[in-house]
């Protein structure tokens, strides 16, 4: 069983993801922090708590509210026509009476790296400046983390920003090029993997009829938040009840690394050139010219095979046993 913490700006895909850990024999998710990005901090942190009580996971995870700004003191949001104007597509779940633990996001990360000694995954499905902000108060903190898996980035896909730069990493580029360098074991799942895995009306429509009795309720709450994310993605790329899947890609691959294929690259992150913030620059020459630690790229992904698992961790996966709607 993996020890994780899901650094979060909770909007739906993200909340795909958190819901797939919470329920994965394969997790214990120590705590969510949560940043800026798709809405603010304390939304995302509501969210979360709504979240965590849907799920069913049986067991206390608590929620560290993190930074509502980038490292340079800029606040930047989703349109809400990608998220909703709550972030999880306008899906009102039952109220929490669960509160944020009153410790700041890097604060929290920092205790547990410490208390965990060498057995936390940190998994960044939002912007990296929680987790630059706990280097800034603990620079030891890599040597103290298993492994750090973050949703962001692409090396040779289109950025979804600029022409360059995935919205992660461009939301605070300063902070992920911190985190690049900081020498974390650092896996990078970005838009080379996720744009070529996807989402289909078929698969929500299979999940709520063979969903397992006691996630009912979380079927519904996928299909009713995809029906959201779906119109976004046929607006936006002109794709028919489909979407493409970001951060639950992101929690599948810390989950099982063999869905991926990784490229070794000596990278840094461009922020102070506007045109090209959120770049990642590589450094692929014999004599090393970036200051740079090494980090995993994941350039391909056996998409169907993390699709079937996302879905398959809610289903009745007994022969000849299932539900129907």
């Amino acid at each position: 069983m993996k020890r994780i913490i899901i650094d979060a700006d909770t909007g739906v895909d993200d909340s795909l993801a958190i819901l797939y850990a919470l329920r994965s024999p394969n997790f214990h998710v120590e705590g969510i922090t949560t940043c800026f990005g798709n809405n603010n901090a304390e939304q995302s942190a509501d969210n979360c708590l709504r979240l965590i009580r849907l799920s069913g996971c049986g067991y206390e995870v608590p929620v560290a509210v993190g930074s509502n700004e980038s490292l340079d003191g800029v606040f930047d949001s989703a349109p809400a026509h990608i998220h909703g104007d709550n972030g999880i597509g306008n899906v009102e779940l039952p109220e929490s009476s669960q509160k944020p633990v009153d410790e700041t996001a890097w604060d929290f990360i920092i205790r547990k790296a410490g208390e965990l000694k060498d057995e936390l995954t940190i998994i960044t499905t939002g912007r990296m400046t929680n987790l630059a902000r706990a280097l800034e108060k603990d620079p030891e903190l890599p040597s103290k983390v298993k492994k750090v898996v973050a949703m962001g980035g692409t090396l040779k896909e289109p950025g979804n920003v600029n022409p360059y730069a995935e919205a992660n990493i461009h939301g605070d580029a300063k902070a992920a090029d911190r985190v690049f360098r900081a020498g974390f074991n650092l896996a990078l799942v970005g838009l080379d993997v996720t744009m070529k895995t996807f989402i289909t009306d078929r698969d929500v429509k299979n999940l709520c009829t063979y969903c397992r009795e006691e996630c009912r309720a979380i079927a519904d709450y996928i299909r009713d938040v995809l029906k959201f994310y779906f119109e976004f993605h046929r607006v936006s790329m002109g794709m028919a009840e489909a979407c493409v899947v970001h951060d639950p890609l992101a929690v599948l691959i810390a989950e099982d690394p063999s869905l991926g294929v990784f490229r070794m690259v000596r990278a840094g992150v461009e922020y102070e050139h506007e045109p090209f913030r959120g770049m990642i620059k590589t450094d692929t020459g014999f004599v090393p010219v970036l200051d740079r630690e090494e980090i995993a790229v994941c350039v391909e992904v056996d998409s169907e095979k993390a699709v079937r698992r996302l879905f398959s961790l809610f289903q009745d996966m007994t022969p000849g046993r299932y539900n129907r709607k």
